[in-house]
């Protein structure tokens, strides 16, 4: 699929009526990083072995499908990064899209909390339990994620898979608070939604993907969780403005920032989209002072994360214009390859210069590790 300049100056994310949202980040954009074709090729048979993945209607939409999984492959990884790791990785980013989109988030989830909870306590079991035997009783999605954790297991330390499990049993157990979450606060809402989006997950991948593990001082520094934290967050608020409209025309009765802002603050719709983009954007520039402080006297495995966090920023940006999961039409999709060159795409400035902890007790710590 290819785009013209023409053509990507056009709004196109189907979740605000009028202008599309756009978001600021900071320059030199970097460049769109190594895509490794053919272990998205690897992916797509490993899902082709499960029945409850969408079945591909044509080559095309085979290519445009794969979108999701090369911006965070292509993002997260570079040349050096182990195959085998990049298709575990792989494998799980498309089995945690569909758990997502067809449990989670599904239209009826509400009405079968008691089924889902108990489901997810037994993927978190099996997330857990590197002995773990499946049988032929068992749900094909606990089969599956056994076998991407072996895959794994087999390819990186216990550490770095324990980092894993932690972050999806995060995600997981959050998308089971938020099927209780009627008329949450803001600073509810945010202290699910860091979690919700994918936690420490993300991180744990970008991980995966670098020179060596990373040491535990580090991993567990307070600087370092803050600034895992608030680039996850900043992703779900961003999410949650372009994909609004999307998740009501799904039935999907979950909150969002955009309908919390509303709520608790009487907001107009765009009254609360400007709202959450100034909280996404006093994120950001939480984000570029914890980098700005970390980087310096980072080793090289802590420097490959905070570098890949700010790509993975990037990435969000680029599965939202890309991918069919927000694009449902060809014609409305951007080339992956045109976005971060494409001026049209991001802001261009900040909407705010507020440097001040976001009013939120669950995350205003982060600001104390600037």
């Amino acid at each position: 699929m290819s785009s013209s300049t023409t053509e990507v100056g056009r709004s196109v994310i189907p979740a605000q009526q009028g202008s599309a949202p756009r978001f600021y980040y900071p320059s030199p954009m970097p460049q769109i990083s190594h895509i490794p074709t053919d272990v998205a090729a690897q992916v797509q048979a490993w899902k082709e072995s499960y029945d409850f993945f969408p079945k591909e209607r044509s080559p095309a939409a085979h290519q445009s499908r794969g979108t999701v999984l090369a911006w965070c492959l292509g993002r997260f990884s570079n040349q050096e990064t182990s195959k085998a790791v990049l298709r575990g990785i792989g494998c799980m980013i498309e089995w945690a899209l569909i758990i997502d989109d067809d449990v989670l988030d599904h239209a009826d989830a509400r009405s079968r909390r008691s089924e889902i909870i108990c489901f997810v306590g037994r993927i978190t079991h099996v997330l857990e339990s590197p002995g773990y035997r499946v049988t032929e009783n068992d749900n094909p999605y606990v089969a599956a994620v056994h076998d991407v954790m072996e895959q794994l297991r087999a390819e990186c330390t216990p550490t770095q898979v324990a980092r894993v499990s932690t972050g999806l049993r995060c995600l997981l157990t959050s998308g089971v608070h938020k099927l209780h979450l009627d008329e949450p606060t803001e600073d509810e809402y945010l202290a699910l939604r860091g979690h919700d989006v994918g936690s420490s997950v993300y991180a744990a991948w970008i991980g995966l993907c670098g020179p060596a593990p990373i040491p535990d001082e580090d991993w567990n520094a307070p600087a370092v969780q803050a600034l895992i934290g608030c680039a996850t967050l900043l992703v779900g608020v961003e999410n949650d403005v372009v994909s609004y409209h999307k998740e009501k025309a799904e039935g999907q009765t979950s909150p969002n920032f955009v309908g919390v802002l509303q709520a608790a603050r009487g907001l107009s719709f765009d009254q609360a989209v400007s709202a959450s983009v100034e909280t996404r954007d006093r994120l950001m520039l939480l984000f570029l002072r914890l980098r700005e402080r970390l980087m310096p006297s980072a080793e090289p495995p802590l420097q490959y994360l905070i570098e890949r966090l700010g790509q993975f920023i990037i990435a969000n940006t680029e599965a939202t214009l890309c991918a069919p999961r927000y694009n449902p039409s060809v014609a409305q999709r951007f080339a992956l390859e045109d976005v971060v060159k494409t001026p049209a795409c991001w802001a261009p400035a900040l909407s705010t210069t507020d440097t001040s902890p976001l009013p939120y007790p669950s995350i205003s710590w982060w600001w104390d590790h600037c």
